[in-house]
């Protein structure tokens, strides 16, 4: 992606509005809508559009293009309010999950995987979830249900799990997540 590359304001409330859709619909597989520039990775899409001057942001890719579209501070993962994880066997160590005091205090992850309807099952439950949902995601860090589980709620991250042509689920913080059969 080239630092001249941007989302137009249509494009950004078009993410925008799938990231609520996803957050609302836990486990539903949903889109990001397509974007023109395909330098453009899918999981960097939400960071994009939801960065701002004020939101300290950390990837681990492409950190010139959000600081030139988005100019939020470019920071490490304890400090970051947004992330975009394009290398996701690297992990979710390290980002802020907040406090039961401050929950909003915790980051919003856009995690790249490989994809969905194979890979790890994961069973979910949860506010938004009708009784339980199984998902199968592949190129998920192998210690990530375990993260999730040892983080009490209301404290915890948000998680866009994004595939590599744009399908979006995501996992918000009160939803329970456990290995699949």
């Amino acid at each position: 992606m080239t630092a001249t590359t941007s989302l137009s304001p249509k494009q950004a409330q078009l993410v925008f509005r799938a990231v609520l859709d996803a957050l609302a619909r836990p486990g539903e597989v949903l889109s990001l809508p397509s974007i023109a520039d395909p330098g453009v990775p899918a999981a960097l899409l939400p960071v994009l559009a939801l960065a701002d001057l004020d939101t300290p942001v950390h990837v681990d890719d492409c950190a010139d293009v959000v600081r030139t579209q988005t100019s939020a501070p470019i920071v490490d993962r304890p400090a970051a309010r947004l992330a975009a994880l394009l290398k996701p066997l690297d992990g979710l160590a390290g980002f802020s999950v907040g406090s039961a005091a401050a929950p909003e205090d915790a980051a919003l992850i856009s995690l790249a995987v490989e994809g969905f309807g194979g890979g790890r099952p994961l069973r979910l439950a949860g506010p938004g979830v009708p009784g339980r949902r199984e998902l199968r995601v592949a190129g998920l860090p192998a210690d990530f249900v375990a993260q999730r589980r040892d983080i009490s709620f209301p404290a915890g991250f948000d998680l866009l799990l994004v595939g590599p042509g744009g399908e979006l689920v995501g996992l918000p913080r009160s939803t329970r997540v456990e290995e699949g059969a």
